[in-house]
Order: structure tokens, then C-alpha cells, then sequence
């Protein structure tokens, strides 16, 4: 029984990702967000995404170049279609300050695609936990709503 919950749950968990990637490509193919950066680690390589919906201006060409302008926007849609046939994925979020931005990546780019496992999961939502609770003026009901009760 409780492998079945576990795998139900990693189910769960993949499907949300996948919206996320979905979601992700539709704003990059309505503008909203843009590609920004590219992190380049040992093996491969990572997209940073981000735009005006998450706090960052939209990338352009200098002075307006339409040029340049409809390569980035190239860009975003191949970016878009890899995300929709799942060759790569949402792997990150970064704050900063007045904004964020998503990074995606994938075996293409040379990175090893991200799996759900449950283990890891609860150690990242009690790192999160602990770090929006001590740097941030939450609601600590909020965190009660979030947890199994």
C-alpha cells in the first residue's frame, strides 16, 4: 500500500512539473518572458528565462533592432517547442531582487534530466521552510495550510 501512495505522489509530482514546463512555454510564445542568460556548468549548459510577468524588462535588440529583435524571439520558440516535446525542463528559480527568473535545461543542453523522488523533495521543502521563515515575514499559518495535517 505505501508504495503505491509513493509512487502515486511521485505521479503527482511529475505532472505538476509538466504543467510547469507547459505554462512556461506559453509565456515564452506570448511574449511575457524571454530568454535572459545562459549558465554555462561543466558538461553543459542552462537557459535563464525571464521578462516584464516576473519583475525584469524583456530582452531586445540595441535601439530597437528588429533584427536582432526576431532572433531572440526565434530563440524563445524554439526554447518553447523543447519544453513542449519535454527535451528539456524547468530545473531552477532564482530570486533576486524585484524579480525572478526560471532556468531550464535538459539533456540536449548536456544536464541529466531531473526526476521526482519523494526523499529529496522533503528535504528541499524543509530547506525552503526554514529559510522563508527565518528571513521572511510569513504568515507561519500559511506553512500549517501546506503540511499534511
Amino acid at each position: 500500500m505505501g508504495n503505491t501512495n509513493i509512487q502515486r505522489d511521485i505521479q503527482v509530482i511529475a505532472s505538476l512539473q509538466r504543467d510547469l514546463n507547459l505554462v512556461t512555454a506559453f509565456l515564452l510564445l506570448s511574449g511575457q518572458i524571454t530568454i535572459v542568460g545562459v549558465f554555462v556548468i561543466p558538461g553543459g549548459f542552462s537557459v535563464s528565462l525571464s521578462g516584464p510577468i516576473f519583475g525584469r524588462s524583456r530582452l531586445e535588440g540595441k535601439c530597437g533592432n528588429r533584427v536582432l529583435n526576431a532572433f531572440v524571439d526565434v530563440i524563445d520558440v524554439i526554447i518553447a517547442i523543447l519544453l513542449i516535446i519535454d527535451e528539456i525542463r524547468l530545473v531552477s528559480v532564482v530570486v533576486r531582487p524585484g524579480g525572478f527568473s526560471v532556468d531550464v535545461s535538459g539533456p540536449i543542453f548536456g544536464e541529466e534530466v531531473n526526476e521526482p523522488t519523494l526523499p529529496i523533495l522533503r528535504q528541499h521543502y524543509n530547506f525552503f521552510h526554514q529559510i522563508v521563515s527565518n528571513h521572511f515575514d510569513i504568515d507561519p499559518t500559511l506553512f500549517k495550510k501546506l503540511e499534511k495535517e
